[in-house]
């Protein structure tokens, strides 16, 4: 303590002690010095340009790693004329798979293989009785007896195997008839192409013309016909825009034309009506029409309702009201109808609670304006 007082009348307890700095291992680099040196050295716009090169460095790096290769496109010109080309066609899209049912010809094979079974039939209850004749019981019993054994089991076997033909027949019939009837538009395109390229013979090539009797391979769908008008109204007014936001680079590709060089030999003038897009941008176009078409249903019935009754407030203003009311309750459930595949117990439910929301709107409305003529 003593010691302390001492230094401190001495003046020399603030003094600064010199430290020496702690002695490096000599096998180490002094890279800190190093680096910050370079990096004061460089000016800004030096740095810039590292900077710039190492970000298109990276991008090139992530480019390479994502690049994929490109997607085979058969196109329709790469196959000869006839066949190959018509079944390439036919595959290029789902709309246009069309084929014939063969109706008639199905009915005429069930038609003998039916006649056929009742003969058999007729056969079969007439040795039955024949046997049962000398024997009552004999019947009774899976395992015959008898002279008539061999002949009883050869008729079941002709029997058995004229039954499965005829089921066989049946059920390809019942699956045909499942198959969903393809759309005017796509069933056109087919006989168009079929008729500007002439692939076929005449005879041969007719089979597009059976409009009853052709099945498309495709699923049905909920609005068929409007894709179908879509479509159309792109053909008829095709330009550089609707090609590029209708048909993406393999639609395109599918139906590029090069007389020279392609087996096919396609005409060098090409038909608008042989410009086909891509399916799901037309869906995504429908349904942007479908999403308008109901946004207007909901919003100018309330519009024109709120305007007649809160501005007039007539009996005249009401009774518009009503028949406004059922004129948009009917487009509601005709756009059900024919937009959705909605039942009709399903449409009437639907109608009746657009219609009730648009009553409630109306009865709401009423109260909060004008009374009408006639009352005090």
């Amino acid at each position: 303590m003593q010691e302390l007082q001492d230094v401190m009348e001495k003046g020399e307890a603030g003094r600064t002690v010199d430290l020496s700095p702690c002695p490096t291992s000599p096998t180490l680099f002094n890279t800190s010095t190093d680096t910050t040196d370079s990096i004061v050295s460089r000016s800004p716009q030096q740095r810039r340009r590292r900077r710039q090169w190492n970000l298109f460095a990276r991008r090139k790096l992530r480019k390479a790693r994502c690049q994929l290769p490109d997607v085979i496109t058969r196109r329709l010109n790469d196959h000869v004329k006839g066949y190959p080309n018509v079944a390439a066609f036919l595959d290029s899209d789902e709309g246009l798979s069309v084929y014939r049912r063969f109706g008639y010809l199905q009915s005429r094979l069930l038609l003998n293989k039916q006649e056929d079974l009742r003969r058999l039939e007729k056969d079969l209850s007439r040795m039955d009785r024949m046997i049962t004749h000398t024997d009552i019981n004999a019947m009774c019993s899976r395992d015959l007896r008898g002279p008539h054994r061999e002949d009883h089991e050869k008729l079941l076997r002709e029997i058995e195997q004229k039954f499965c033909s005829y089921a066989n027949v049946l059920t390809a019939a019942q699956q045909l008839m499942a198959f969903g009837k393809p759309a005017e538009g796509d069933r056109k395109s087919v006989a168009r192409y079929l008729a500007n390229r002439q692939c076929l013979s005449q005879e041969q090539g007719e089979w597009i013309q059976h409009q009853d009797d052709l099945i498309t391979l495709r699923a049905r769908r909920e609005h068929a016909w409007l894709d179908d008008l879509v479509e159309t109204f792109l053909k008829m007014s095709h330009c550089w825009l609707i090609d590029v936001l209708f048909r993406s680079k393999e639609t395109r590709k599918k139906t590029e034309i090069d007389s020279d060089t392609m087996p096919a030999q396609p005409p060098k003038d090409e038909d608008k009506y042989e410009i086909f897009y891509t399916p799901s941008r037309i869906s995504k176009a429908t349904n942007c029409i479908l999403t308008v078409l109901i946004l207007i249903l909901m919003i100018v019935p309330v519009y024109i309702l709120y305007h007649m009754v809160h501005d007039i407030g007539t009996r005249h203003a009401y009774t518009t009201c009503l028949g406004i009311l059922l004129v948009f309750t009917l487009a509601f459930s005709s756009v059900l109808s024919l937009f959705t595949k909605a039942r009709r117990h399903e449409i009437f439910a639907a109608a009746a609670a657009y219609c009730a929301v648009l009553v409630v709107f109306l009865g709401n409305v009423g109260t909060d304006g004008p009374p009408p003529l006639g009352h005090p």
